[in-house]
């Protein structure tokens, strides 16, 4: 399973790219958490020891989940940013069950509620300069370009720039040019392109879906740097 590969890559690395890449899978996966009561406001999480700890189990599907338990009960199914700012600030570790158990701490935790819980930045590029920009470093253009080349025929090309509205800091903005299949879910692909820059990063970085006929887009294309092989 891809969580468990890239989480024994990141185990065995020291480079940030190798865990940042385990987090953005981690966030946008769906989990299936047990629950003591039926899901609502009030429902709490059915916590079960594992090496003498309490933890908070998950599992990455339903078919794993009721055949894991004798009883399964009342479950809640939650992506991996929202359990994690569920668990932000507690000293409960997550346990998933994938291939074999992957055990986040509660700093982990922490960090992508933090990180992958920001509030995502959607640019128009109404009001503002845009210009070439000063390139980011090495692992933000590798995500960059990893994100991009997943979209494959479904992002045509892709623009980096830079965006400076007045008295604003400049940040970089890029431009998406999206295939007319995939326009309805522009949202949830500047959301996971947003997120897994906001991983390796602190300076300002927005996504932009503009229609490819549009004056944005015709401006990204003479001032921005191609990204991925989404790019021309």
């Amino acid at each position: 399973m891809i969580l468990d590969d890239l989480h024994g890559t990141a185990l065995g690395s020291d480079r940030v790219e190798d865990w940042a890449a385990f987090y953005q899978i981690l966030a946008g996966t769906t989990l299936v958490i047990p629950l003591e009561t039926a899901a609502g406001e009030t429902a709490r999480p059915r916590l079960m020891a594992h090496e003498g700890i309490d933890t908070l189990p998950a599992w990455t599907s339903m078919e794993a989940f009721a055949s894991a338990l004798a009883d399964p009960g009342h479950y809640a199914e939650l992506a991996g940013v929202e359990l994690a700012s569920a668990l932000a600030g507690q000293d409960t570790p997550l346990l998933i069950h994938a291939d074999g158990p992957l055990v986040l701490s509660p700093e982990q935790l922490d960090w992508i509620a933090e990180t992958y819980g920001a509030e995502v930045t959607r640019a128009t590029g109404q009001g503002v300069q845009v210009t070439e920009p000063e390139l980011p470093p090495l692992a933000v253009m590798e995500i960059l370009g990893q994100s991009v080349g997943a979209l494959g025929a479904d992002c045509p090309e892709a623009w980096l720039v830079a965006m400076t509205a007045p008295e604003e800091e400049t940040e970089l903005v890029l431009v998406l040019g999206l295939a007319g299949g995939v326009r309805e879910m522009e949202g949830q692909l500047a959301e996971t392109l947003t997120r897994a820059v906001q991983a390796v990063t602190d300076r300002p970085f927005a996504v932009a879906c503009p229609d490819r006929g549009s004056p944005l887009m015709d401006t990204a294309r003479r001032v921005g740097v191609g990204v991925g092989g989404g790019a021309g």
